[in-house]
């Protein structure tokens, strides 16, 4: 590593910093510390950065990230935490604008702003109940993520520009969101004891939440199932409606069933046989097409499950 003389850092806001060595030490300590098993020297030594004139934070923060997520073995498996703790400093910088937490409501009100959280929850809580929320919060357990686990929270559940790449949410500050969203409509005297509940268990990863609600549940998409069974009849009409709801599914977010066990077998009589039915796999493949319109670039592509029901046998196909 060089000693930073005269290199110039580009920081998030476009400012520019000189270099600062020691910092980068201090962030990879940090993320080291209580782990055993582990060296920041190994993981700084691996990284291997090669400095220049206005680099980026976001460039050096990733190849810190990459470098301990190098160093993961089965002999040094905590190198999956040290990983997921230096993916967590360019999370807090996008969503809070700083390292530090900032209050719920402030996130709530910025994202409301963004149009990517649903202004009504500001209309069922009241300020002090989301101040109690925000005490609720216990953002320290954002280190219980592998990077695997975190990395696919950050690519497929926190709320975000998908153009951009723009973060506008911790993990923590999720799961208080999705909780606060889904016990809204609870009794004022009880749904702040199921709101704090339901958010220890799956901040705790005591229960998993499906993909759906994951991403959507706090947006103004509102989306609270998962998944839907889309029941085809033997005929046009039914098979092209059939296809648009699949569609808009889909686009909000639900997993796809469908059952197209009724479309007729392929050389059927059609109006007493002045044509040949083509069979059941040409409508799966629109179907199928459907689906990879409204996938929405990766929220939700392979978390669909496509279900076909022919008769009584049934095949259960990941087409991704």
């Amino acid at each position: 590593m060089t000693n930073g003389l005269g290199i110039q850092i580009q920081k998030r806001d476009g400012s520019s910093v000189p270099l600062d060595i020691n910092k980068i030490h201090f962030v990879v300590e940090e993320a080291c510390e209580g782990l055993s098993g582990v060296s920041s020297s190994q993981i700084e030594m691996n990284a291997n950065i090669q400095f220049y004139d206005n680099m980026s934070t976001e460039e050096i923060q990733e190849i810190l990230v990459k470098s301990a997520n190098d160093l993961i073995t089965l002999e040094n498996p905590n190198y999956q935490f040290v990983a997921a703790r230096l993916l967590l400093y360019p999370i807090y910088k996008e969503s809070f604008g700083q390292y530090n937490p900032i209050p719920l409501i402030d996130v709530i009100k910025r994202n409301i702003d963004r149009g990517v959280y649903d202004s009504n929850i500001l209309e069922k809580y009241t300020e002090e109940e989301l101040s109690t929320l925000n005490k609720y919060i216990k953002h320290k357990r954002d280190e219980n993520f592998t990077y695997a686990g975190l990395r696919q929270v950050v690519d497929k559940y926190l709320v975000q520009d998908r153009s951009s790449g723009d973060i506008y949410e911790s993990p923590q500050m999720m799961y208080m969101m999705i909780a606060a969203t889904l016990f809204a409509e609870y009794p004022i005297h009880l749904r702040m004891q199921y709101v704090r509940r339901y958010y220890d268990a799956t901040s705790l990863f005591k229960i998993n939440i499906p993909t759906p609600v994951m991403a959507g549940v706090r947006t103004p998409l509102r989306q609270f199932a998962s998944c839907v069974l889309v029941d085809s009849d033997d005929t046009l009409n039914s098979i092209f409606s059939s296809d648009m709801a699949i569609g808009r599914y889909t686009a909000q977010r639900a997993g796809i069933g469908i059952n197209a066990g009724r479309v007729r077998a392929v050389n059927s009589k059609i109006r007493g046989g002045e044509v040949a039915h083509t069979g059941v796999v040409p409508f799966l493949k629109k179907f199928e097409a459907t689906v990879r319109c409204c996938t929405q670039n990766g929220v939700r592509v392979d978390q669909l499950l496509h279900t076909f029901l022919f008769g009584t046998t049934r095949l259960k196909t990941s087409l991704y």
